[in-house]
């Protein structure tokens, strides 16, 4: 009996580092949560760390593990990684993979995409993702790579199939064809929850507090959207407590340009003012740019990825195609031509760079009704 107890207490101890947010670094083994505190044993020594001045914790050593390919989003920010679902009831069922399962309400699940992402299809379905409409939306993959969008109700999901009603018609729509389905007037928060943790099987789960555990017991996560799920520390690859979104719209860009196509001798100071990009003041979220600009940002440490997309603005009835390139560190990562009011999106891994450029740039035809919006531009951790 004694030996049982010494062996479940070695198998429960994970070493970890930790960083402050003034960037000092600790090792030590975990040794559980408090009420807004991390627990570790540090050179022999309990010592205990408050949330308010942790950066980063990691574990020494993560497992490689292979995670579904499915993928649910919520309205608050958590990505989870689903083994299997099913929706009954305007209640979604989420089993990730060795984790307990979850119940959520369909009206906080933004998207499940069923399929992996591709460079093929990642444009059109990221686009679509952005345009919050009232309905729902099927998403199915056809021949060459191609999405085609049908709207309508979704019933229900299950291992098999989606469940959707159309003009008062219900079809179901195999898995096998569907890239994914996009939920309509589902809110996106602004502000997931402080606390991000990224598990070994691919889930990103916004967490707005970590409840007390101990160290042999699994994390107790309340989700932003108040969702209870637990997680089995072994299955951790990283948790930050400096908060998952940045708005690009809310920080001060570190350069802008704008160059007219046709040179006037109208004063600069009142061109800067009319024509360099800058945040809508309207949705507080999205930027404008217009004709040949470029705006970039510094990218903060722990941002991993960069997503937005990116349409002509609604106030141009008439326009040439616009090219939108962006950049990390000056190696250009994303080129698309916008030709009319085709929308795009993007998501793009950003975790080595330290700088991110947006340009438009008119070509050759000209700016003629060159405003470009992109729309909720944000970093994510």
């Amino acid at each position: 009996m004694l030996t049982n107890t010494v062996l479940l207490i070695l198998l429960s101890v994970i070493p970890v580092r930790v960083t402050t947010s003034d960037g000092d670094a600790f090792k030590g083994d975990f040794a559980g949560m408090g009420s807004g505190e991390l627990r570790m044993q540090v050179a022999g020594e309990a010592q205990t760390f408050s949330f308010d001045g942790l950066s980063l914790l990691m574990p020494e050593q993560v497992p490689e593990e292979t995670g579904p390919t499915m993928r649910v989003m919520l309205s608050s920010g958590s990505v989870i990684a689903a083994q299997d679902l099913s929706l009954e009831d305007e209640t979604l069922t989420i089993e990730p993979r060795r984790q307990a399962t979850l119940q959520v309400p369909i009206k906080q699940v933004r998207a499940i995409r069923f399929r992996a992402a591709t460079a093929a299809v990642n444009p059109a379905w990221l686009a679509k993702l952005e345009d919050n409409r009232r309905g729902d939306t099927l998403a199915i993959r056809r021949e060459g790579d191609k999405l085609d969008f049908i709207e309508g109700v979704v019933t229900a999901i299950s291992s098999e199939s989606v469940r959707v009603e159309i003009d008062g018609d219900e079809i179901e729509a195999p898995l096998a064809r569907l890239e994914g389905v996009i939920f309509g007037g589902t809110s996106v928060a602004t502000n997931p929850g402080d606390i991000q943790i990224v598990d070994t099987y691919g889930s990103r789960w916004s967490v707005a507090s970590l409840l007390p555990s101990e160290a042999d017991e699994p994390l107790k996560l309340k989700l932003a959207d108040s969702i209870a799920h637990t997680l089995p520390m072994d299955q951790v690859e990283s948790i930050r407590w400096t908060g998952g979104l940045s708005l690009l719209a809310t920080l001060q860009p570190a350069s802008v340009s704008h160059t007219e196509f046709i040179e006037t001798k109208l004063d600069r100071g009142m061109l800067k003012a009319w024509f360099d990009p800058k945040a809508d003041s309207e949705t507080g979220q999205d930027l404008l740019m217009y004709g040949r600009s470029t705006i970039e940002y510094r990218i903060d440490e722990g941002f991993k990825t960069f997503a937005a997309g990116v349409r002509r603005d609604g106030s141009v009835s008439k326009a040439n195609d616009a090219i939108v390139r962006v950049y990390v560190d000056d190696k250009m990562l994303w080129e698309e031509t916008v030709q009319g009011d085709r929308p795009l999106g993007l998501e793009l891994s950003v975790a080595e760079g330290s700088r991110l450029k947006i340009e438009v740039d008119p070509g050759s035809q000209g700016d003629l009704g060159g405003t470009i919006r992109i729309v909720r531009p944000r970093f994510l951790r």
